[in-house]
C-alpha cells in the first residue's frame, strides 16, 4: 500500500482516489482510533475538495460526532495557512486515552493549496477560473502574494515563503526561473509543501495524550470547468508512539525553480531531484 501512496506523490488524479488510497494505507495500519484534520483555502472552488476527503476518507474511518455523522476537524482560511496548534486540539478531539499497550492513535492532517487551470490548444494555463462569467485569480491568496499584496494572510504568506532565508516568492516571479504560464501551478505546490512543513514541527513539538502516528500530506486541489482533481506534494509520517517522535518525509521539495513540469493526457506531472 505504501508503493501505491508514493504513486500518488507528483501526479494529478481524481480526488477520491487520494481520499481513498490514504484510507486504505490507514487501514493497513489497523489504529486503535483514527482523527483527521483538513486544511483548506476559503475559497468557495474548494468545496469539492473537502466533500470528497469527507466522502471517501473521513466518512468511512472517522469515529460518529452523532448518530450517522461523522465529522473532519477543519481549518478554513485565505491561502490553506495551517494554524500553529491546530493538529494539537484536533488529536485531542479524537485520541482514544486507553488504549493497548501495542496499540496508538493516527491522525491524518491533509493540507490543500489550490489553483484553477483551463486547457488551452497551446496548453494548460494555471492561475485563472472562469467565476461567475468573470475571469477570476485562483488561488487570490497567493496571486496576492506574489503581487506584493499588504493583505495580512499575504504577509504571513511571505513569511513562511522565505523560510530557511530562500527567496520563493523571488525564484517564483522571475520568468527566466519559472515560466509565467506555470507559476501560480508550482506557488501552489511550493504552499502545500511548506505548510506541511509547519505542521509536522508543530506535531514534532508536542506530546500527543496517548501513542500516535501522524500522517502529515501536502496536496494541490486542481480546480477544473469539469470535476476537480488534485496533486499530492509528498508524506510525512511522525511516529509518536516511543518516547521521542520519529519522523519520515517521502515527496517533492519546497524549491519551485528545481521543479520539472510535464502533462501526460492533460495531466499534469510534477518532479524533482528529491521525487522522481
Amino acid at each position: 500500500m505504501t508503493t501505491k501512496l508514493h504513486a500518488l506523490i507528483g501526479a494529478e488524479c481524481k480526488l477520491e482516489s487520494t481520499s481513498a488510497t490514504l484510507r486504505e494505507y490507514v487501514e493497513e495500519l489497523a489504529p486503535a482510533a483514527v482523527g483527521a484534520c483538513h486544511v483548506t483555502c476559503s475559497d468557495e472552488s474548494e468545496r469539492e475538495c473537502a466533500e470528497a476527503f469527507r466522502r471517501w476518507f473521513a466518512g468511512r474511518l472517522l469515529p460518529e460526532l452523532k448518530p450517522a455523522d461523522r465529522a473532519v476537524f477543519r481549518t478554513v482560511n485565505l491561502g490553506a495557512r495551517y494554524e500553529w496548534g491546530a493538529v494539537r486540539v484536533a488529536e485531542e478531539h479524537y485520541a482514544v486515552p486507553n488504549i493497548s499497550a501495542h496499540g496508538f492513535n493516527l491522525m491524518l492532517v491533509k493540507i490543500n493549496s489550490h489553483v484553477a487551470v483551463r486547457d488551452l490548444p497551446e496548453g494548460a494555463e494555471y492561475g485563472w477560473l472562469d467565476r461567475y462569467g468573470c475571469r477570476s485569480a485562483c488561488c487570490g491568496a497567493l496571486t496576492s502574494l506574489m503581487e506584493g499584496s499588504q493583505l495580512p494572510a499575504a504577509r504571513e504568506l511571505e513569511g513562511l515563503f522565505a523560510l530557511d532565508g530562500r527567496d520563493r516568492v523571488g525564484t517564483l516571479i522571475d520568468g527566466g526561473r519559472v515560466p509565467i504560464e506555470r507559476r501560480a501551478l508550482l506557488a501552489a505546490a511550493v504552499n502545500a509543501r511548506l505548510q506541511a512543513r509547519r505542521a509536522a514541527a508543530d506535531v514534532e513539538e508536542h506530546r500527543p495524550r496517548s501513542p500516535a502516528v501522524f500522517l502529515v500530506v501536502p496536496c494541490v486541489t486542481i480546480n477544473r470547468p469539469g470535476p476537480d482533481t488534485e496533486l499530492v506534494v509528498g508524506r510525512y509520517e511522525i511516529d509518536w508512539t516511543g518516547d521521542a517522535p520519529i519522523s519520515r518525509y517521502h515527496g517533492l521539495g519546497d524549491d519551485p525553480a528545481a521543479y520539472r513540469v510535464t502533462h501526460q493526457r492533460r495531466r499534469v506531472l510534477i518532479e524533482d531531484d528529491q521525487w522522481s
